[in-house]
């Protein structure tokens, strides 16, 4: 399956505010699920074969995908098989800067975050594409960093 990444849309077929069963029928049940931190939240987890989904009051808030899912793409950038100090800054170009919060790099106006893709091995690398307000007002603590 493709998983492009469209701006505050979603990750391939996965859209924000679709409900559990919408995703269900698409990329089917989940092998297992977990309360989130915050009252009204959770998470989805379907192994390799698709994102893991987190969803607040019961519609997708956010995808993350992993190293280990194949064809993870935004507007044509291969996210994971693409050198990631090159991603990065690709993306803070596309975003006009990039913020830092405790390993996570934010693109607020493209809607991802990236997890160590400036790290080596790919082990630990992720992306997580988000819905719109979900950053709003959490950026105190993130600071400015570059990649050019």
């Amino acid at each position: 399956m493709e998983w492009e990444t469209v701006s505050f849309e979603g990750m391939g077929p996965i859209r924000f505010g679709m409900s559990p069963e919408e995703v269900a029928g698409i990329v089917g049940p989940p092998d297992r699920s977990r309360r989130g931190l915050r009252p009204g939240t959770f998470n989805e987890f379907r192994g390799t074969e698709a994102p893991i989904v987190r969803y607040n009051e019961n519609r997708v808030r956010e995808i993350e995908a992993f190293y280990d899912l194949e064809s993870v793409t935004f507007q044509g950038i291969d996210l994971f098989h693409t050198n990631g100090i090159e991603v990065l800054r690709r993306l803070e170009e596309l975003n006009g800067d990039a913020r830092l919060s405790v390993g996570i790099i934010l693109f607020d106006k493209l809607g991802l975050t990236a997890g160590r893709l400036d790290e080596g091995p790919r082990t630990g690398h992720s992306v997580t594409a988000f819905s719109s307000g979900t950053w709003d007002g959490k950026m105190g603590d993130f600071e400015s960093i570059s990649f050019k």
